[in-house]
C-alpha cells in the first residue's frame, strides 16, 4: 500500500467520520443552549448518520476500493434509513411552531427521500448506457460460433 493510499484510507474511514461526530456534538451544544429538546437531537443524530453514510459511500466509490462493507452501507442507506427517517419526518412535519433548525431538519428528511428516488431511477439509465444486463450494446452469441466446426 502506497503512502497516498494510506492517506486516502485514513481520510475516508477515520477523519471524515470524526469530523461528522465533532460537527454533530458542536451542533448539539448550541441547540441545547438554545433550549432545544433532546428528542430533536436524537432526530438530528439519525439525519447525521444517514447523510454521513451517503458521504462515505460517495467517497469510497470515487477514491477507494469497493468492498463488502461499502455494499452493506448502501443496503442500509436504501433499506433501513428510509424506515428510520420516516418517523422523524412525521414528527418534524407535525411541529406546531418549528424553529429554523426544525425546518432545516424537515427539508433534510424530504431531501433524503428525493435523493433516494433519484438514485433508484438513475440506475436503469446508467446500466443501459454502460451496456449492462438491462440494455446497451448487444453482444453476438459467441457460444454458437464456438461450437461450429
Amino acid at each position: 500500500m502506497t503512502s497516498s493510499e494510506i492517506i486516502t484510507a485514513i481520510t475516508i474511514h477515520l477523519l471524515v467520520p470524526a469530523a461528522g461526530v465533532a460537527a454533530y456534538l458542536m451542533l448539539c451544544r448550541r441547540l441545547l443552549a438554545a433550549g432545544t429538546s433532546r428528542m430533536f437531537l436524537a432526530q438530528l443524530f439519525l439525519l447525521f448518520v444517514c447523510y454521513g453514510g451517503v458521504l462515505l459511500v460517495l467517497l469510497t466509490s470515487l477514491f477507494w476500493y469497493w468492498s463488502g462493507m461499502a455494499s452493506l452501507g448502501v443496503f442500509f442507506l436504501m433499506l433501513a434509513a428510509p424506515v428510520l427517517l420516516f418517523p422523524v419526518l412525521l414528527s418534524l412535519w407535525q411541529q406546531k411552531s418549528p424553529s429554523p433548525a426544525h425546518r432545516v431538519a424537515f427539508r433534510a428528511c424530504v431531501g433524503y427521500y428525493v435523493l433516494l428516488v433519484m438514485v433508484l431511477c438513475s440506475v436503469p439509465l446508467i446500466r443501459s448506457l454502460s451496456g449492462g444486463p438491462t440494455g446497451g450494446t448487444a453482444r453476438p452469441n459467441q457460444g454458437a460460433a464456438a461450437h461450429t466446426v
